[in-house]
């Protein structure tokens, strides 16, 4: 590596690192401030309160990277710029794309380490956080909404209230089982608890209502035996953010949900910005580059630290809008993912071609 690439490099490693520390360190007093009461139940302390913050760094981390990187990137090159050393490479022979390369070097640092944020560290860390702040460290089960969660298996129609233990324990379960055509329920079955034991479920504190033609037949059992292709770690997952899973555990889920229990693409869309999330600093650098590198004088260093948080801002805006319409069934997970990346990318080879 030549003298000039150590020279991009180092720098732009440094502001980099430095951008994200302060970033990092700005949430987490602003989280200190906005989580100080507590969730309102259960014991909550100072202790806590500090274990929750920092439970929830790496996940803050994996969110900001891209952001990190492409401010250090403006704030590297403007304060190139300014001394005239891009014009002396420019002037030495070296293209825009030979300028960006060091800095690349230092994007596709940030995405490996993206990569490891997101599938050892973040999915436990924020798990635990997720836990300590519903249950204040009191217990483990997760309220599924008012109405609880609904599935359909077979010709049943399941509501589960709550889910705890890592989804191998469920709370307040009520299956219906229609009749052909739903016009009517041959008969109804209550569960106080239910538990994953040996690969199956068994139910706990049953009743079970038949309706028969002139009256309710009514039966009690303290266990029965559950037959249900139902995954803990799938019924994990509506109790929890898709951030608390790896990329096997959403790509199962979704399958799984997709094949006969429940379709939707909240699984398939988390799956898709997994994989495509820790390439956007690359794609940020290839667009910011060439617009620095363009305009050298346009305002400074400041100017382009405001046009690059309007530009990231702008692109998770686009990756939003298109990550619900997605959610509603409006386009595929992997269209909505992947054409907010190709338009900016796109506009970046532009960009390289115009000003390289």
């Amino acid at each position: 590596m030549k003298r000039a690439d150590r020279l991009l490099f180092r720098g732009m490693l440094f502001y980099s690192g430095l951008v994200l520390i302060i970033l990092l360190a700005m949430v987490f007093v602003a989280q200190l401030i906005a989580k100080a009461s507590g969730p309102g139940h259960g014991h909550w302390s100072t202790g806590l309160l500090f274990r929750y913050v920092a439970l929830q760094l790496p996940e803050t981390a994996y969110t900001i990277i891209p952001l990190a990187l492409l401010i250090g990137a403006l704030i590297w090159i403007s304060m190139l710029n300014s001394h005239s050393e891009i014009t002396a490479l420019r002037m030495a022979g070296w293209s825009l794309a030979r300028l960006q390369r060091p800095l690349l070097v230092v994007a596709l640092l940030g995405a490996v380490l993206m990569f490891v944020l997101g599938e050892w560290i973040v999915p436990y860390s924020s798990l635990a956080s997720e836990l300590l702040w519903a249950n204040a460290g009191t217990h483990d089960f997760q309220e599924l909404g008012d109405d609880g969660l609904w599935l359909r298996q077979g010709r049943m129609l399941i509501r589960i209230q709550m889910v705890g233990a890592n989804g191998t324990q469920l709370r307040q379960i009520r299956i219906y089982y229609p009749q052909s055509g739903m016009v009517g329920i041959d008969k109804q079955v209550d569960a106080q608890t239910a538990s994953y034991q040996h690969g199956h479920w068994i139910l706990q504190g049953v009743r079970e209502y038949r309706l028969e033609e002139r009256s309710v037949r009514v039966l009690s059992a303290a266990d029965r035996d559950w037959s249900v292709q139902l995954q803990p770690e799938t019924l994990r997952s509506f109790a929890h953010r898709t951030r608390t899973m790896t990329l096997q555990t959403l790509w199962r889920n979704d399958r799984d949900l997709q094949g006969g229990v429940l379709a939707m693409n909240r699984f398939a869309l988390a799956f898709w910005q997994r994989i495509t999330y820790p390439w956007v600093g690359l794609i940020m650098i290839l667009l910011v580059v060439p617009m620095v590198v363009r305009n050298p004088r346009a305002g400074g260093a400041y100017y382009w630290i405001a046009a690059g948080l309007a530009l990231g801002i702008s692109f998770h805006f686009l990756t939003q809008m298109s990550g619900f319409i997605s959610v509603a069934g409006g386009i595929p997970p992997s269209l909505a993912t992947l054409t907010p990346m190709a338009l900016y990318a796109a506009l970046a080879w532009y960009l390289s071609k115009r000003h390289g």
